[in-house]
Protein backbone atom coordinates (compact mmCIF):
# COMPACT_ATOMS: atom_id res chain seq x y z
CA UNK A 1 0.00 0.00 0.00
CA UNK A 2 1.12 3.88 -0.99
CA UNK A 3 1.91 6.19 1.49
CA UNK A 4 2.03 9.82 0.67
CA UNK A 5 2.44 12.72 3.56
CA UNK A 6 0.37 15.92 2.89
CA UNK A 7 1.52 19.32 4.02
CA UNK A 8 0.14 22.77 3.70
CA UNK A 9 3.39 24.95 3.72
CA UNK A 10 0.97 28.35 5.11
CA UNK A 11 -0.55 26.01 8.56
CA UNK A 12 2.51 25.82 10.55
CA UNK A 13 2.37 22.25 12.50
CA UNK A 14 3.42 22.81 16.29
CA UNK A 15 5.63 19.29 16.55
CA UNK A 16 7.23 16.63 14.33
CA UNK A 17 4.09 15.22 12.52
CA UNK A 18 2.63 15.25 9.10
CA UNK A 19 -1.00 17.07 8.76
CA UNK A 20 -2.28 14.69 6.74
CA UNK A 21 -1.47 11.16 5.44
CA UNK A 22 -2.70 9.36 2.28
CA UNK A 23 -3.04 5.89 2.28
CA UNK A 24 -5.53 3.22 1.08
CA UNK A 25 -7.62 5.73 -0.51
CA UNK A 26 -8.19 7.24 2.82
CA UNK A 27 -6.63 10.79 4.04
CA UNK A 28 -5.89 10.64 7.79
CA UNK A 29 -5.58 14.69 9.31
CA UNK A 30 -3.87 15.43 12.29
CA UNK A 31 -5.50 17.63 14.72
CA UNK A 32 -5.69 21.26 13.35
CA UNK A 33 -5.22 23.74 14.97
CA UNK A 34 -7.09 27.56 15.41
CA UNK A 35 -4.41 29.03 14.04
CA UNK A 36 -4.26 31.91 11.24
CA UNK A 37 -2.47 31.07 8.81
CA UNK A 38 -1.57 34.39 7.62
CA UNK A 39 0.16 35.55 11.55
CA UNK A 40 1.31 31.96 13.10
CA UNK A 41 -1.14 33.06 15.77
CA UNK A 42 -4.06 31.36 17.57
CA UNK A 43 -7.02 34.01 18.70
CA UNK A 44 -8.06 34.11 22.26
CA UNK A 45 -11.62 34.17 21.47
CA UNK A 46 -13.06 30.28 21.06
CA UNK A 47 -15.62 31.12 18.50
CA UNK A 48 -12.75 32.29 16.36
CA UNK A 49 -10.23 29.84 17.33
CA UNK A 50 -12.94 27.22 16.33
CA UNK A 51 -13.95 28.53 12.82
CA UNK A 52 -10.24 28.83 12.26
CA UNK A 53 -10.11 24.96 12.76
CA UNK A 54 -12.57 24.35 10.45
CA UNK A 55 -11.03 26.16 7.61
CA UNK A 56 -7.71 25.31 8.47
CA UNK A 57 -9.15 21.17 8.35
CA UNK A 58 -10.84 21.88 5.04
CA UNK A 59 -7.33 23.44 3.64
CA UNK A 60 -5.94 20.40 4.37
CA UNK A 61 -8.18 17.97 3.11
CA UNK A 62 -7.86 19.75 -0.51
CA UNK A 63 -4.87 19.72 -0.38
CA UNK A 64 -4.91 16.13 0.17
CA UNK A 65 -7.92 15.08 -2.73
CA UNK A 66 -10.74 15.07 -0.20
CA UNK A 67 -13.04 17.62 1.50
CA UNK A 68 -15.68 18.33 4.01
CA UNK A 69 -18.38 16.30 2.72
CA UNK A 70 -16.01 12.93 2.36
CA UNK A 71 -15.23 13.21 6.26
CA UNK A 72 -16.08 10.45 8.27
CA UNK A 73 -14.92 10.35 11.47
CA UNK A 74 -14.10 13.39 13.46
CA UNK A 75 -11.99 13.99 16.66
CA UNK A 76 -12.86 17.38 18.67
CA UNK A 77 -10.87 17.70 21.45
CA UNK A 78 -11.48 20.91 23.67
CA UNK A 79 -10.35 22.54 26.50
CA UNK A 80 -13.47 23.12 28.30
CA UNK A 81 -16.70 21.67 27.90
CA UNK A 82 -18.48 25.06 28.34
CA UNK A 83 -17.61 25.94 24.79
CA UNK A 84 -19.35 22.50 23.06
CA UNK A 85 -22.59 24.71 22.18
CA UNK A 86 -20.00 26.70 20.17
CA UNK A 87 -18.32 23.54 18.56
CA UNK A 88 -22.14 21.97 17.76
CA UNK A 89 -22.98 24.99 15.95
CA UNK A 90 -20.24 25.13 13.80
CA UNK A 91 -20.19 21.59 13.18
CA UNK A 92 -23.55 21.92 12.17
CA UNK A 93 -22.75 24.83 9.35
CA UNK A 94 -19.72 22.80 7.87
CA UNK A 95 -20.74 19.60 7.91
CA UNK A 96 -24.88 20.48 6.56
CA UNK A 97 -25.60 17.17 5.43
CA UNK A 98 -24.74 13.74 6.88
CA UNK A 99 -22.27 14.63 9.43
CA UNK A 100 -19.33 12.50 10.27
CA UNK A 101 -19.35 10.28 13.40
CA UNK A 102 -17.85 12.66 16.05
CA UNK A 103 -15.94 11.78 19.64
CA UNK A 104 -15.43 15.05 21.70
CA UNK A 105 -13.55 14.89 24.56
CA UNK A 106 -11.94 17.90 27.02
CA UNK A 107 -8.42 17.64 27.11
CA UNK A 108 -5.60 20.39 28.20
CA UNK A 109 -3.98 21.61 24.71
CA UNK A 110 -0.63 23.15 24.36
CA UNK A 111 0.07 26.77 23.09
CA UNK A 112 -2.88 28.72 24.30
CA UNK A 113 -4.80 26.58 21.78
CA UNK A 114 -8.95 26.30 22.63
CA UNK A 115 -9.46 23.41 20.03
CA UNK A 116 -8.06 20.62 17.67
CA UNK A 117 -9.84 18.63 15.14
CA UNK A 118 -8.57 15.77 13.33
CA UNK A 119 -10.41 13.79 11.24
CA UNK A 120 -10.37 10.61 8.51
CA UNK A 121 -11.82 11.59 5.06
CA UNK A 122 -12.12 9.41 2.02
CA UNK A 123 -10.13 10.57 -1.18
CA UNK A 124 -12.08 12.25 -3.70
CA UNK A 125 -12.65 10.09 -7.07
Amino acid sequence: MSRQVIEVPEIKTIGPYSQAVRAGGLLFVSGQPGVDPATGLAHGEFAVQARQVFVNLETVLRAGGSRLDLVVNTTVLITDLANFPIVNRLYGEFFPNDPPARMTMQVPLPHRLLISIGCVAAVAD
